[in-house]
């Protein structure tokens, strides 16, 4: 690959199950087909960000390789170029609580927030 491929991908919710905030060593069972997506992503030389709001703890460490799912760095911009802001840069974002936006019209782009916010209370 010429350059590298960037994907940032969520925790709770994405990679593992997610029923509400427990505490930081609290985790859910991972999700078996995101688990196998990003072992695809790895064997395709893809670089793999997670990017939670959970700290990067030890015992998140230990869940990650306990159930040998692959990354390259969790909660870091250390791939980011020089002064940029703590988003990381990413190809690809994968979210359980995100919409992509592809030029809908505004009242479309607001059932999708609505749905999601439904979904959320």
């Amino acid at each position: 690959m010429a350059h590298d491929i960037w994907v940032s991908i969520d925790f709770d919710g994405v990679i593992s199950t997610y029923d509400g905030w427990k505490g930081f060593d609290i985790l859910g069972e991972p999700i078996k087909e995101v688990k196998e997506a990003l072992i695809l992503m790895k064997e395709r030389g893809y670089k793999i960000v997670i990017f939670t709001t959970r700290l990067d703890t030890p015992v998140l460490r230990m869940w990650l390789k306990k159930y040998e799912i692959p990354f390259d760095s969790v909660n870091s911009t250390a791939h980011n170029p020089p002064h940029t802001s703590n988003k990381p840069i990413a190809h690809v974002i994968i979210d359980d609580r995100a919409i992509c936006y592809q030029g809908q019209r505004a009242d479309t782009l607001m059932k999708q927030i609505d749905l999601l916010l439904n979904k959320e209370l």
